[in-house]
């Protein structure tokens, strides 16, 4: 990976060439060509990193990318849609999804006792959630 994208809150972008990333803790640092201090380094904060499909890693055999699932249907086995995924949030345990109809939210833990299958094809992801998931807060 040579170059990303860097997108701040508003939508622009701009593309920036890595010199050097290292794993620390739970995240990468990386040393972006052009930043040669602090305050340079203090303008990118905010920004998203984004990088082309053909960059990332090829995936094993029942692995995704979550922004594949971003815009799914989720639906019950019954085909009742409960709404699409909106966002994912990662969490210490299991991710979870953010599924909206309309006003309603729902929160729906990414594991395989409530996931039961992932049709990105179809954009659809169904569930049999478990007691209490689709109940109104």
């Amino acid at each position: 990976m040579d170059r990303v994208a860097l997108i701040d809150a508003a939508g622009g972008s701009e593309w920036r060439s890595i010199r050097a990333i290292r794993p620390h803790k739970k995240f990468f640092l990386v040393w972006f060509e052009g930043v040669q201090s602090v305050e340079d380094a203090d303008q990118l904060i905010g920004k998203s990193v984004a990088v082309s499909r053909d960059q990332l890693p090829q995936l094993d055999e029942g692995e995704l990318y979550h922004i594949d699932l971003i815009g799914c249907r989720v639906e019950l086995e019954s085909t009742e849609e409960i709404g699409r995924i909106e966002e994912i949030l990662t969490t210490g345990s299991n991710d979870v999804l953010v599924v909206r109809k309309g006003d309603t939210e729902v929160l729906v833990p990414l594991i395989d006792d409530v996931v039961i299958s992932v049709d990105l094809e179809e954009k659809r992801v169904v569930v049999d959630p478990i007691e209490g998931l689709l109940d109104p807060q």
